[in-house]
Parts: structure tokens; sequence; C-alpha cells
């Protein structure tokens, strides 16, 4: 009976390997992280960590760019889906992420917009992470003088 727990629980354990390895490590490599983005263009950017680990927090410039655009229609209103690359470019290196965003208009020309995203690369201090996320936040009216943008991403960061 000895036996049999014992290669139970080695059996377990080389399985929890396998399991951890295959979904791209184990969540001591893993990173909960917070970035938010605001401002006016040129946007600005703040990292937090929101649990312990080795990323750190860092602060810097935002910037959009070289995103495809389609509208489509869901429960009967228009929605535009767009997927922008963001360079955040901080203290600690660059980071830069894909989104796949959609924008949905509201009536006082205000737009809201919800997502995902991903890390597509990063120097320094960022290279060699992966890290994935969701993603939300509003733009004031393109008549607005100010035009502000508030943008949160939430997700994990990890070293490949």
């Amino acid at each position: 009976m000895r036996k049999t727990l014992t290669a139970a629980v080695a059996l377990l354990a080389v399985v929890a390997a396998f399991v951890a390895a295959a979904a791209g490590g184990t969540d001591s490599t893993r990173q909960r992280v917070r970035i938010e983005v605001a401002g006016t263009d040129p946007f600005t950017f703040t990292l937090r960590r929101m649990t312990q680990g080795w990323a750190q927090g860092d602060i810097g410039s935002a910037t959009f760019c070289c995103w495809h655009s389609r509208d489509v229609i869901r429960a009967g209103a228009k929605v535009e889906v767009t997927n922008p690359r963001v360079t955040f470019a901080g203290e600690h290196g660059t980071l830069t992420i894909r989104e796949q965003i959609e924008w949905t208009p509201l009536a006082d020309g205000w737009s809201v917009f919800t997502g995902t995203w991903n890390v597509v690369g990063g120097t320094r201090g960022y290279a060699g992470l992966a890290g994935h996320g969701r993603v939300a936040g509003a733009w004031a009216p393109e008549t607005d003088p100010d035009r502000n943008l508030r943008l949160r991403l939430f997700g994990f960061l990890n070293r490949k």
C-alpha cells in the first residue's frame, strides 16, 4: 500500500510539472501587472506590480501605431474593431504589445472600448518577456480640446 501511494504521488508530481511547462511556466514565473495610460497625445503610462516578483514598476510614454480597422454589428450596434501596436518606453526599456479592441461610440461623442492584449516584444528589462491580459478604457470626443484617453490593462508578464 505504501509503495502504491508513493508511486501515485510521484506520478502526480511528474504530471504537474508537465502541465506547468505546457502552460508556459509555473505561477512563480508569472507576475500580475496593471498598466495605466492617460492624458492627451503624447500619452503617459504607469506600470504597477500587483503581485511580488521580478518586474519593477515603471513610468514613461506610450505610443500607438500600425493598426487595421473593421466594423462589425453587435446586438444591432456598429462596433469598430482595431488592433493597435502600443509601445511603452520607460525607465527600464521598451515593452511592445498588440491589442485587439472593440470600440463602442456613445451618443455624446465619447467612445468606450474593451479587448485583449499580448506582448510582442521588448528591450532591456522587458527583453524576453511574454504576457497577456484584458484592456478597457474610454476616449473623449474628437471635438473635446483636451481629448483625454483613459486606458487600463490588467494581466500577466512572464519570462519566456
